[in-house]
């Protein structure tokens, strides 16, 4: 049965296209694997796993038997290419596929959020899961380590499960990463440039220095600092990044003066928990601050939009408009402003119920905001009354605009809580300025439109009516 995808909807692709282009990306991960494995030995860094791993959560067809057999090949392919026998190729390749296996069971139940690296205990999760992962990896490519490089059994899997949690957790953060980079804008990423890369160049002068001073145990954990300042200044898919590229330099350099082979075994285990458990700390830092930055956006957007109809609430509106029409006064440009006021409101509530009311107000809120410019401030300020703010317009285009939604709400196809045919109409009041003046505020321009509503409302409702324009 397939399992829902965690992530982002995605376009899928076709099966075919699919199993060719997960079978690549393998294949390839696999050969760059072996190309920096130490002569008669396994791979100082292999990527192929993560990459089977994000594959299966993003596109879980892929768990079917067909989509595994040819992740299996793949694996397969790339061992004997490079002279890998057969039978090792295939014990190797199970025990790959048994563990990227067993990180999918766990990670598949969790959270999208979770799943992107922005969750609080993101981290943490991937932490376990990836351990839990080499070892039911190592369970198999431990004893197969045994047969094939005469190791003992504490070695082969002591080797091999140190190895695969240490890759995990510099690969895996930043491939699940990769589905949550944002294109919007924040306050921050608008920061000059100088003060934007601080973070990372600190990261750079702290791994030169601890090339620098050489082959020093205290010196693996120089930049330590600068990580964590990076994880509270950048996007998570940013700190993944710069985290996954400082300990793969250092795996790749310390493995040349260490020797990640047989006879330094509990030097080498001891090293990769080492920078497993360093890895936890900028990961777990940045997740949990991107957590902190969803709340408080989620916090801010509460505090200004309406529950019910997801537009402006009244002090939102207020705060918008505040702000534009202070804007257009300083550039002289003109602006309209409408009072909305749905016509005989109570009667759904009192013969239609409550909830019907409501589902109204928010199918007219939808049809205003559909009917609306992208650069107008539409506000729920009242029970059933609604404020737009028109800025730059023509006294033309805004008696259009609010004809124009007298019309829409008019012909709208409306249904009560029982699904039963609802007509609604709307009132509207019009207040333009030509040139805005500083002492057009924005109560003044509402007080005008309230009194142009209650004309409309006294001509019998179901129009829009407007002061003479100044």
């Amino acid at each position: 049965m397939q399992t829902a995808s965690p992530f982002h909807p995605l376009e899928q692709p076709h099966s075919g296209r699919l199993l060719l282009c997960a079978s690549l990306a393998v294949f390839a991960a696999a050969m760059v694997g072996i190309l920096l494995r130490p002569l008669g030995y396994l791979s100082v860094f292999w990527p192929a796993n993560q990459i089977v791993l994000v594959l299966l959560l993003r596109y879980p067809r892929l768990m079917r038997p067909l989509g595994l057999a040819a992740l299996f090949a793949s694996f397969v392919l790339a061992d004997l290419i490079t002279g890998t026998s057969l039978w090792l190729s295939l014990g190797f390749t199970t025990a790959n596929l048994c563990g990227a296996a067993c990180g999918w069971l766990f990670l598949r139940k969790q959270s999208q959020r979770d799943l992107q690296m922005e969750g609080q205990y993101s981290a943490l999760l991937v932490f376990f899961a990836s351990g839990m992962a080499s070892l039911a990896s190592a369970a198999i490519g431990g004893p197969v380590s045994v047969w094939a490089f005469g190791l003992s059994l504490t070695q082969g899997l002591l080797m091999w499960w140190t190895g695969e949690w240490m890759n995990a957790m510099m690969l895996l953060p930043f491939l699940l990463a990769l589905p949550s980079a944002r294109t919007a804008v924040t306050a921050k990423e608008r920061r000059s440039w100088a003060l934007k890369f601080l973070p990372a160049l600190a990261v750079v002068g702290l791994e030169i220095t601890s090339y620098m001073v050489g082959n020093k145990v205290g010196s693996l954990v120089f930049s330590l600092p600068a990580l964590l300042w990076c994880a509270l200044s950048y996007r998570i898919l940013t700190t993944a990044i710069i985290t996954m590229v400082v300990f793969v330099t250092k795996v790749i350099v310390v493995s040349n003066i260490v020797g990640f082979i047989p006879a330094n075994v509990l030097d080498v285990a001891s090293l990769r928990l080492g920078i497993t458990m360093l890895l936890l700390g900028p990961l777990s830092v940045a997740g949990a601050h991107a957590a902190r930055t969803e709340l408080l956006h989620r916090m801010r957007y509460q505090a200004h939009h309406d529950s019910l109809t997801d537009v402006l609430s009244r002090n939102g509106f207020v705060q918008a408009s505040h702000t534009l029409l202070k804007r257009l006064t300083h550039e002289g440009n003109s602006a309209a402003v409408l009072m909305l006021d749905l016509d005989h409101f109570k009667r759904v509530n009192d013969n239609h119920g409550h909830a019907s009311g409501d589902r109204l107000l928010r199918d007219v809120s939808q049809l205003l905001t559909a009917s609306l410019r992208p650069q107008d401030v539409l506000g729920r300020i009242g029970g059933e009354e609604f404020a737009v703010v028109l800025p730059t317009i023509s006294f033309e285009d805004a008696t259009a605009i609010a004809e124009r939604l007298c019309q829409t709400v008019r012909s709208g196809q409306f249904q009560t809580a029982q699904d039963a045919p609802l007509q609604a109409t709307l009132s509207i009041g019009l207040a333009y300025r030509q040139a805005l003046r500083p002492g057009d505020s924005l109560e003044a321009l509402l007080r005008e439109a309230d009194l142009a509503l209650y004309q409309a409302k006294a001509q019998g409702r179901d129009c829009a009516v407007w002061t003479v324009p100044s």
